[in-house]
């Protein structure tokens, strides 16, 4: 009986540590967890918003036609644990089989991540990641994004992400 109960205790025990674990398993669930932080920074840019810009930044008007929206969370003013806490979810999201990794280097504390979700010829969600000393931030797009135009997306993004 003893040992009975020690199996099925330690049968629960495994089962809520997995759980936890997989709580966080895309983008999404990062920013809806996080973006209530204390001085979190989020903004949600829909496709009204996106197609004004379309019309004042060409250098992405002919690459953005498949996106959809733009999500975008900082967390640089917040406080280290949520901070931490954000890059255990990074590598949590690195490790998951919903994203394809495009980019990703590591210099000490500093991350950059490239991550993208395809949907046969196309990419239907691109994931940038920063994490450093001085910018904690995430940056989703969603859409219906050729390939040709990934690059440029990127690109483009992380020019002005990793400043």
């Amino acid at each position: 009986m003893n040992k009975t109960l020690r199996t099925v205790t330690m049968l629960l025990l495994s089962l809520i540590v997995m759980s936890c674990g997989m709580m966080i398993h895309n983008a999404d669930d990062i920013i809806n967890e996080m973006r209530d932080a204390r001085h979190a920074e989020y903004v949600n840019v829909g496709s009204g918003l996106l197609g004004l810009g379309r019309l004042i930044s060409p250098t992405l008007s002919d690459a953005s036609i498949g996106i959809n929206s733009v999500r975008v969370l900082d967390l640089s003013k917040c406080s280290g644990n949520v901070r931490d806490k954000f890059r255990k979810c990074l590598q949590n999201l690195a490790r998951q089989n919903y994203y394809e990794e495009i980019v990703a280097t590591q210099q000490g504390r500093d991350n950059l991540m490239v991550l993208v979700r395809r949907d046969g010829q196309y990419v239907s969600e691109i994931v940038l990641a920063n994490a450093s000393m001085s910018t904690d931030a995430l940056v989703v797009i969603n859409g219906h994004i050729s390939l040709e135009n990934l690059d440029r997306i990127i690109n483009d993004q992380s020019n002005v992400f990793i400043k």
